[in-house]
């Protein structure tokens, strides 16, 4: 068996969750998720909730079943590893670990956020089809379905604020990207599609109202309800190309779109003050400035 602890929000779920099933597939096993994150809250994080089952995911929980006595038996043993019976992968550094991938074993246990698509993409196909959207969408999200689908060129915009600049933590590792990154973006992006429609995401509809100002057409986003970012995702995968801001969620937004001539454009700086290498975080065919 594969156990993903799955933390933090859905961009990270989704990269937790990415490497979970393909070393399920690669071990021919059941994935399991270790949710136990999720029973409380913190006061250094975000609240966040568990919205993979939003998604035809292939999966049993672990919380509550005899399985996870084994699990805690673990502990027991010198870095929670016994190979090849028990071997527990904890992140050791942001970049890829390629040792992870070919991680084999009865009962493998994923402890980091693997945010690199290295970590799966010999498994692309099959994550592909298991995340599609499993769910009753908010009551906005048909009107910008339609919007996006009747738009000859559709691009997302992906403007990250909220806890970016309100927890003190955070703003200081991520930071809320600056008016040049997003400049830049768009005059790259204008100057391969100069018919492209911008369709605006933001977790801060207001400020990006106030604050944003856009010379080419233009549709902000403002979905509600309790799945408003599950909405927000899916809208973002089904346009054409992509610029993101520095957050796994709308990294995935853009991977989730299949089209192979998407162009996506990503930060060059993905942390504020952190040294930690991100090389392996953005794909090969992205752009990054």
């Amino acid at each position: 068996m594969v156990i993903a602890k799955i933390t933090s929000g859905l961009g990270n779920q989704l990269f937790q969750y990415a490497l979970g099933r393909h070393l399920a597939i690669q071990n021919q096993t059941r994935l399991w998720f270790d949710l136990r994150y999720y029973h409380q809250t913190y006061e250094t994080d975000t609240p966040r909730q568990f919205k993979l089952d939003r998604f035809s995911i292939d999966y049993d929980l672990l919380d509550y079943s005899p399985w996870l006595y084994v699990s805690k038996a673990t502990r027991l043993l010198p870095g929670r590893s016994l190979r090849p019976l028990f071997d527990t992968r904890k992140e050791r550094h942001f970049h890829l670990d390629p040792s992870v991938p070919n991680t084999k074993g009865a009962f493998i246990t994923l402890d980091g956020f693997w945010q690199s698509e290295g970590y799966f993409a010999a498994n692309t196909p099959a994550i592909r089809q298991e995340l599609t959207f499993r769910r009753q969408p908010g009551p906005m999200y048909a009107q910008y379905q339609q919007q996006i689908e009747q738009t000859p060129v559709p691009v997302s915009v992906h403007i990250r604020r909220g806890d970016y600049v309100s927890h003190p933590e955070f703003s200081q590792s991520f930071g809320a990207l600056n008016d040049a990154y997003y400049e830049a973006a768009l005059a790259r992006m204008s100057a391969h599609f100069p018919d492209a429609t911008l369709f605006v995401f933001s977790d801060d509809p207001e400020w990006v109202r106030q604050h944003m100002r856009f010379e080419r057409p233009h549709v902000l986003v403002e979905n509600t309800g309790p799945d408003a970012d599950v909405d927000d995702l899916q809208l973002m995968s089904l346009c054409h190309h992509h610029i993101i801001a520095n957050s796994s969620f709308s990294w995935w937004g853009a991977w989730l779109n299949p089209r192979p001539n998407k162009r996506v454009i990503a930060p060059k700086q993905w942390f504020r003050n952190k040294p930690w290498n991100t090389a392996d975080l953005i794909p090969a065919d992205w752009v990054r400035l």
